[in-house]
């Protein structure tokens, strides 16, 4: 237990809070310290055991998410905080990070992409250009949660090609000279056949994936009139959400 990072969870939802401590411990990295259903008990345990990191959801009985922020920037040792709220609001997330949270990350949120963020932030915020092992494993977390299967062949090229875009969004402006040009060359195949790839993957996303969850990264693409989005538009939006959680530390 010595080795392991304390955490510190608070969620009025105890379901939650029971399914997320299981995962947490599962990976044998993280100790759940304390589990408070309202934000009063949270700070007690916060308190008492000193956590490296804190999980909280913004609205809570007693003391919110930022009260708890307020407080926890007088102690010697601030944890670091990583809110989560179904409410996103842009208001919101700059409070939380003018506050000092380390990320804001939108409900429900993917597990794969919650344990990285954790991990990044017990890093001191360690982004994904610098890790490119992190990058790899929250673009491929990211793009199974909007429902593209492992299974088929555009899997692998939109991965690639959402890596490239997030090291440099310039290929963006040339998805056909260049973006597809290189995936097609570590893949050993053709550039024609990586467009065609992609676009199937993307069309098995849409048919098959949650909605609301393609809603949380799409917006306004998701509908009836707007359709699909473009290859391009699935790579950018994607790639730029990750750059955004890197340098804006949203999720």
């Amino acid at each position: 237990m010595e080795n392991r990072i304390k955490v510190v969870l608070a969620d009025a939802n105890e379901n939650f809070r029971t399914m997320l401590q299981q995962t947490i411990e599962n990976t044998g990295e993280f100790d759940v310290v304390g589990s408070a259903g309202d934000g009063a008990e949270a700070w007690k345990m916060i308190e008492r055991e000193r956590p490296q990191l804190v999980i909280t959801d913004v609205i809570l009985p007693e003391l919110d998410g930022f009260a708890l922020l307020d407080r926890m920037a007088k102690l010697p040792a601030r944890p670091k905080t990583i809110l989560v709220s179904a409410f996103y609001r842009e208001q919101m997330v700059m409070q939380a990070m003018e506050q000092g949270a380390a990320y804001f990350m939108a409900k429900p949120c993917e597990a794969g992409s919650l344990l990285e963020r954790m991990r990044q932030a017990v890093r001191n915020g360690e982004t994904e250009e610098e890790s490119p092992v992190a990058l790899e494993r929250l673009v491929t977390s990211i793009i199974h949660e909007v429902g593209v299967p492992a299974h088929i062949k555009g899997y692998q090229y939109v991965r690639e090609a959402i890596i490239l875009a997030v090291q440099d969004m310039d290929v963006i402006n040339a998805v056909t000279k260049v973006l597809y040009p290189e995936v097609a060359r570590r893949y050993n195949t053709t550039p024609s056949r990586v467009e065609r790839a992609v676009r199937h993957a993307i069309e098995t996303a849409w048919d098959r994936g949650d909605l609301e969850t393609l809603q949380r990264y799409f917006g306004y693409t998701v509908s009836n009139t707007k359709g699909k989005p473009t290859n391009s538009e699935f790579i950018a939006m994607i790639a730029d959400r990750i750059r955004l959680q890197s340098k804006g530390k949203i999720a």
